[in-house]
């Protein structure tokens, strides 16, 4: 019998042996193909979610870019068109009620004057400009020499203001020209009754735009404004302006987005009248509503009607996203261009950094099978060599508990994973049952644990490492930024916290004599700060690029930010307006950190300037301008408050005496040596200590 027992005992270890091995293979290869799937099935899912989430990001940016530049732009030229109505309406009142006004002195300019700005007069040929009531006339809207004067001094491109008369004069405040006299010394006649902008105005009896024109006396391209002007409800002549165009083209060029964008404007007759490509089916004077793609001429024909949306169509052979928005006072379309395969590059960088991550997964998951293999044949090896030993020894009274935990093992398959055992047999049979337990409770663990950690870490990557390309390509991080100008350098730098932050610096050219500095600080950190951070960056620089002053700028950026703010986010603003020519910096602060400034023969110094209410805050501040006048060899230093109040694992803060401490180390120094000085000392500080808070940093030397 106990050689039977033996027998039985060997025959049933092999079995349970050989069962345990089977089905621990076919759970180890079911988890294998589980885990398999699942990654290729996200994979899939992250494939085609971010593929929509980035034509929505990028389409809606496109489109929120041209409507605010289209909305610039008009509100613009409603300004624009306002003054010139004014204008009129002043001069409507003075024929009107004469006896109200008294007269003025109106001369006519003299050679050397030339260059000089002041208010002049100039006539049609065959008037007498000493007719006693020509006189009487000019002497009569000379009362309009202030307000002209006015005008030309608020617009940055105005050629000039004037006032034209159905008797053929004109009164006009401007600089005085070379081109008033003629090669024999003759004083050039003008009529302003054949002028567009008179003619117009005239047939129209409306306040009116002229298609685009050459300048009567600069030959540069400009766009004029008029208004009649009534004797009671007879007409007398017309108010008018004209404005150069370079100031206008610079704002289409900032409806372009990256490198790769483009942006133009079609006037309403479906014709380019500006664009940023030279050549092909967009270069300028191009007329689209005629083109030969059907698709290209009915997008310039909606775009002409005044039109708003988003079109798909293939430009020059490239397939591109087209976003228009009218700008409606003067009939025309801005239009920004960007091509498809800009917009689908980062997801298709995306999938190749998934493919990597799952051929990495896939390759740990099959090392662990073969570990776990090679264990089990060692366990079989191990066990079998064990049960010769003990077979000898075994009783009647281990049959039974060794043939119920046969059974339950071999209920063991699949996804079914229950083991339970309510024996208490005292020896290894119960021991080996425990073991049982223990593993497949394990094996549930670790299988439950695996898919949610994949699925979770594959989200938090996918998530962070979008949002930190987007961000980093928003900034600029090419230096030297400007490598054709000698007159100053500029270094910046930001090191987030998180993956992403809510700092961010920029600077950017206004014009070739103005440079405009940006340090910023948004409320708040992670993914919500880098996009109110973007939005904010978009609208500053927007703002800016108007020509207007610093505080002006942040009143716009303010309104702007503080008219659909529901989240209650916040920036902190340091903007500056650097006129390259003569070192005066226009400044203003809205609630940021101080600057620290340099002069040439000293060392940095924090500078206490004023501060007003925080961007985004609240509706209708005003903020406050103040000027810096740099000199040869001074040095500008921006940052956020993530430098001074970085803490060391004391809770100490690096504070503002530390930072001046390191930027006059080496005060003489480039920018990039400097903000790497601060950049030290903040590490060696800090230590070991976690950051907190984002760390920006510009700074700026004008040479």
């Amino acid at each position: 019998m106990k050689k039977k027992i033996m027998k039985i005992m060997l025959v049933i270890s092999s079995i349970l042996l050989i069962l345990f091995g089977f089905f621990t293979v076919q759970m180890m290869t079911n988890v294998r193909d589980i885990t398999l799937r699942n990654s290729e099935k996200t994979g899939k899912q992250v494939e085609e979610y971010s593929d929509k989430a980035m034509r929505d990001q990028i389409t809606g940016r496109l489109s929120a870019t041209a409507l605010g530049c289209a909305y610039i732009l008009n509100e613009m030229f409603s300004d624009f068109a306002g003054s010139v109505a004014l204008n009129a309406e002043a001069a409507t009142d003075i024929y009107t009620n004469p006896e109200k006004y008294g007269n003025a002195r109106v001369t006519r300019p003299e050679k050397f004057e030339i260059g000089q700005m002041k208010a002049q007069f100039v006539y049609a040929e065959g008037v007498n400009p000493n007719d006693v009531d020509i006189r009487k006339e000019l002497a009569m809207i000379g009362n309009l020499q202030g307000n002209l004067t006015a005008m030309y001094g608020q617009y940055n491109q105005l050629g000039a203001s004037y006032i034209g008369t159905e008797t053929g004069i004109l009164l006009l405040a401007g600089p005085v020209l070379q081109e008033r006299w003629d090669s024999n010394g003759n004083y050039v006649h003008l009529d302003p009754r054949q002028r567009p902008w008179y003619r117009k105005a005239r047939m129209t009896q409306k306040v009116s735009f002229t298609d685009i024109q050459n300048d009567y006396d600069t030959g540069r391209q400009a766009i004029m404004c008029g208004a009649p002007i009534y004797r009671g409800k007879t007409f007398v002549g017309v108010a008018g302006a004209g404005l150069y165009l370079e100031g206008i083209e610079k704002m289409m060029m900032n409806a372009r987005i990256g490198d790769e964008g483009d942006s133009c404007i079609i006037n309403g007759k479906g014709k380019v009248i500006f664009s940023s490509r030279k050549e092909g089916q967009l270069e300028p004077q191009s007329l689209l509503i005629e083109d030969k793609d059907k698709d290209v001429a009915s997008f310039a024909a909606k775009a002409a009607s005044g039109e708003s949306g988003l079109e798909l169509l293939d430009i020059d052979g490239v397939t591109c996203y087209l976003a228009y928005s009218p700008v409606e006072i003067v009939g025309w379309s801005l239009v920004s261009i960007i091509p498809e395969k800009t917009v689908l590059a980062p997801n298709e960088n995306l999938m190749t950094s998934i493919r990597d991550s799952q051929d990495e997964e896939h390759t740990a998951i099959l090392s662990i099978i073969r570990t776990a293999l090679f264990n089990m044949l060692t366990l079989i090896v191990a066990m079998g060599i064990i049960t010769v030993i003990l077979s000898s020894f075994l009783s009647e009274r281990f049959v039974r508990p060794i043939t119920l935990l046969t059974s339950k093992v071999h209920d063991l398959e699949g996804d079914q994973l229950d083991f339970e055992w309510n024996e208490d047999t005292g020896d290894e049979v119960q021991e080996l049952a425990t073991t049982f337990k223990q593993m497949t409770d394990r094996m549930k663990t670790y299988i439950d644990d695996i898919q949610k950690a994949t699925a979770e870490k594959e989200r938090i990557g996918v998530e962070l490492g979008l949002a930190t390309r987007i961000q980093a390509s928003m900034l600029p991080h090419e230096f030297p930024p400007f490598p054709d100008r000698k007159e100053f350098d500029i270094y910046a730098l930001m090191d987030p916290a998180k993956e992403v932050g809510g700092d961010f610096y920029d600077f950017f050219l206004i014009d070739d004599d103005h440079l405009g500095l940006v340090m910023a600080d948004v409320s708040g950190k992670g993914i919500p700060a880098a996009l109110f951070m973007m939005i904010s960056k978009v609208i500053l620089q927007s703002c800016a690029m108007l020509g207007t002053s610093a505080a002006e700028t942040l009143n716009k950026t303010n309104d702007a930010l503080s008219s659909s703010n529901q989240t209650e986010m916040f920036v902190t603003v340091w903007f500056g307006i650097l006129e390259i020519s003569t070192g005066n910096l226009s400044c203003a602060n809205a609630g940021h950190e101080y600057p620290a400034i340099k002069r040439a023969d000293g060392c940095f110094e924090i500078y206490k300037d004023k501060h007003g209410f925080v961007i985004g805050g609240m509706d209708g501040v005003k903020y406050k301008e103040y000027n810096i006048k740099l000199e040869h060899g001074d040095k500008i230093f921006l940052y956020t408050d993530g430098v001074p109040e970085a803490t060391n694992s004391e809770v100490k803060m690096f504070g503002t005496e530390r930072m001046l401490q390191a930027l006059n180390k080496d005060a003489s120094a480039g920018p990039e040596k400097l903000l790497q000085n601060v950049k030290d000392a903040v590490a060696d500080f800090v230590g070991d200590a976690e950051q907190f808070d984002d760390m920006t940093m510009l700074c700026f030397e004008y040479k």
